[in-house]
């Protein structure tokens, strides 16, 4: 836990969190309604890792609201 931690911080200095768009489709036409964004970390070392393999640690470790915002800043980008 204190490896992925210490990683974390890293990764918020070095903007390693990235949006992954995923398409919100209406079911009874196949048309694109719009775009969620998921948020991913492009692990150095790890490669890309989904929110299951540090969202617990970022919450306990109060990364998590930090981690948000750059999220919020790229996706308003």
């Amino acid at each position: 836990m204190l490896e992925i931690e210490g990683d974390l911080r890293r990764a918020l200095t070095r903007n390693e969190f990235v949006p992954f768009y995923q398409p919100i489709v209406r079911l009874d036409d196949g048309s694109t309604l719009g775009y969620e964004a998921l948020m991913r970390w492009q692990h150095p070392e790890r490669g890309l890792l989904t929110p299951d393999a540090f969202l617990t640690v970022a919450e306990d470790s109060g990364c998590i609201e930090t981690i948000d915002w750059q999220i919020f800043e790229q996706v308003f980008a």
